[in-house]
């Protein structure tokens, strides 16, 4: 995987439960609902339409945009098969004609994306764009990054000097903790949460699913032949970083503070949680097989889809792949917080408008036709409480839970290199039963720090 995000290809993308669309992918684009109340409104109300053109543009949130302008949101690719969030940045232009947006797609895996979006927010580059859908684990590198001498994201809550539109208080209340956690850098708010992700654990459909640990290897043990087993994802990327981190938290939540602040390494605890992982690994009860597919997720719903194991760990999107619907539970440590956040470049040129802009594509309402629609898990809290999604996905309550009880990944602007750390001393370990290098302590604190 290019970073646990969404596989795509030939096979069809997964459809959650009565959903009519899906999505698979890293990517962003844009949405579709209700403008999210300012602070002081009373409730849910909608943005004007049209402003008179003698609105002062910096100022005024909803200033008109020259004639022939537009919005630009860099993204991945939306591969949901009603392309959710480009119907979602339709239903923005619908209400504001006069604030047009659009959507260009940055392809390539996320490590490609990132440097792309690097490019872009320059303020020396050609390219113009107002609005970037980042990874949230590269959040912090794009919030501490400067050039020439400035910022490349702009601060979005009260303490901003220069918009007249802030994320407020009353704002970020309506997002679940986890997902907004990875949108602030050093306490300043620098992006919205879009969309949350965390691994879950699947069970083929008519088998007993295991309330803890202890209980698996029993499970295990009473599937078919050829089935005994768990698909999980291991391929040479962030994939198995994701992955294994998940592992060693089953076995160690004291590896990863829960808030994504540095953690303290100890050699002896990495040992002792990969002496049981690398076990389950080398007796086969957590199994992966590369088939060459897009992504590593992709490798294991089609093993699992083939009853190839009677259990998966994997993104909730693939649920719907599944044609005998599976049986859902959170995996039995916290899991690794995925997810994608919304940042206004500081080179745009209209930083109120677009402030707006990403309000309206995380409302709850739009956040409700996302994961009907695309899939997409909620970060706000109140599309978890609508009756409609709780019908519609058997297993919303088990979700909500682990997105709030995952842990991020190490929130740094220096992410990358600590990816880079777990796979070059962790994947030998792990794949081919090596002794950990007793390296790994100095070099990994070194990334971290």
């Amino acid at each position: 995987m290019n970073l646990p995000t969404r596989p795509s290809g030939s096979l069809s993308p997964p459809l959650l439960p009565l959903a009519a669309a899906t999505v698979v992918g890293v990517v962003m684009t844009a949405f579709s609902a209700t403008f999210l109340p300012t602070s002081g409104s009373p409730g849910p109300t909608p943005a004007p339409t049209h402003v008179s053109p003698v609105a002062d543009p910096t100022t005024d949130p909803f200033a008109p945009l020259p004639p022939g302008d537009k919005l630009l949101i860099a993204s991945g690719a939306d591969e949901s098969k009603k392309k959710a969030r480009e119907q979602a940045v339709k239903d923005w232009n619908a209400k504001h004609p006069d604030i047009p947006a659009d959507i260009f797609e940055v392809e390539g895996n996320t490590d490609v994306q990132r440097a792309k979006f690097r490019d872009y927010l320059d303020p020396a580059a050609p390219e113009r764009v107002d609005i970037v859908n980042l990874d949230s684990v590269h959040l912090a590198e794009f919030a501490d990054a400067k050039a020439q001498g400035s910022p490349l994201l702009v601060a979005l809550d009260e303490k901003a000097p220069d918009i007249p539109n802030p994320i407020t208080n009353e704002v970020r209340e309506g997002f679940l903790t986890k997902p907004l956690l990875t949108c602030y850098w050093q306490d300043r708010l620098y992006a919205l949460p879009y969309n949350s992700d965390v691994g879950l654990l699947f069970f083929q459909a008519g088998t007993t699913v295991p309330n803890k640990a202890e209980e698996l290897p029993r499970i295990l043990a009473a599937a078919p032949a050829g089935s005994r087993r768990v698909a999980i994802q291991l391929s040479p990327d962030e994939a198995f970083v994701v992955n294994v981190l998940e592992q060693l938290l089953e076995v160690n939540e004291n590896l990863l503070n829960a808030d994504g602040s540095r953690p303290k390494v100890v050699q002896a605890e990495w040992e002792k949680a990969l002496t049981v992982v690398r076990g389950k690994v080398r007796d086969g009860q957590l199994w992966y097989r590369d088939d060459g597919n897009e992504s590593a997720e992709k490798d294991t719903a089609l093993a699992f889809k083939r009853e190839e194991a009677v259990a998966m760990r994997n993104w909730p999107v693939w649920f719907g792949e599944i044609q005998r619907k599976p049986q859902v539970r959170s995996l039995f440590g916290p899991g690794i917080l995925g997810g994608q956040n919304l940042a206004v470049a500081q080179k745009s040129r209209h930083k109120a408008q677009a402030i707006e802009l990403i309000k309206f594509l995380t409302s709850a309402e739009t956040q409700q036709k996302l994961l009907l629609e695309g899939s997409f898990v909620p970060t706000t809290q109140k599309t978890y409480e609508e009756p409609l999604v709780q019908d519609r996905i058997p297993y919303l309550t088990v979700l909500r839970d682990a997105v709030e009880d995952a842990r991020p990944r190490p929130i740094t602007p220096d992410y990358h290199e600590v990816s880079e750390v777990i796979l070059r001393y962790l994947y030998p370990v792990v794949t081919d039963d090596r002794p950990l290098d007793p390296n790994f302590e100095r070099v990994m604190d070194a990334a971290l720090s």
